[in-house]
């Protein structure tokens, strides 16, 4: 099933890159201050990105977790989510004269970025909280809570509240 979401990514990221680099190019291109924090973002987003590649090079996932602590998989996760979006950024809003010829080509390039990064989602994922979400060393069942699994749970637990009776958020039995 994982083969497929990630055979999906590739026409989906392909489409969104499209929208956001056209928006790029006939909105946000327009503000200079707008344009400039942007870049600025964008390279910030790009480096951090870089620094955790080099870091999952040099000693894996589970031992980045471990010396960063906690904040490593939400700082890869927002690297995730934005590093497409900044890699258009620096293609499509560069300074005057220096862009790509036309803006449409921009999303070829965060196409096969983007695919790149859910490859390396998927390995840090698996690496830290295993195939299933419960079977890695950072996992529920190790004694270090797992964002998917509580996500779950709490979703469970909202959507089992009823108005006419009283809610419990202690798990079940």
């Amino acid at each position: 099933m994982e083969i497929f979401g990630i055979v999906l990514s590739i026409p989906g990221a392909f489409v969104l890159s499209t929208i956001y680099c056209f928006v790029l190019k006939r909105v946000i291109s327009r503000f200079e201050q707008v344009n400039l924090s942007f870049r600025v973002g964008s390279y910030i987003v790009l480096a951090l990105i870089g620094l955790e590649v080099v870091f999952l090079m040099t000693w894996g996932a589970v031992r980045s977790r471990g010396i960063f602590g906690p904040g490593f998989y939400g700082v890869h996760l927002l690297c995730f989510f934005l590093g497409t979006p900044a890699l258009a950024n620096l293609l499509v809003l560069r300074r005057r004269g220096g862009s790509i010829a036309k803006w449409y080509l921009a999303p070829i390039l965060c196409t096969a970025f983007a695919f790149s990064l859910v490859l390396l989602q998927y390995g840090v994922a698996e690496a830290l909280y295993g195939i299933n979400g419960d079977d890695g060393p950072y996992s529920g069942q190790h004694g270090t809570s797992n964002p998917r699994r509580q996500f779950v749970e709490t979703t469970t637990v909202i959507l089992k509240m009823s108005p006419d009776r009283p809610v419990s958020l202690a798990p079940p039995v």
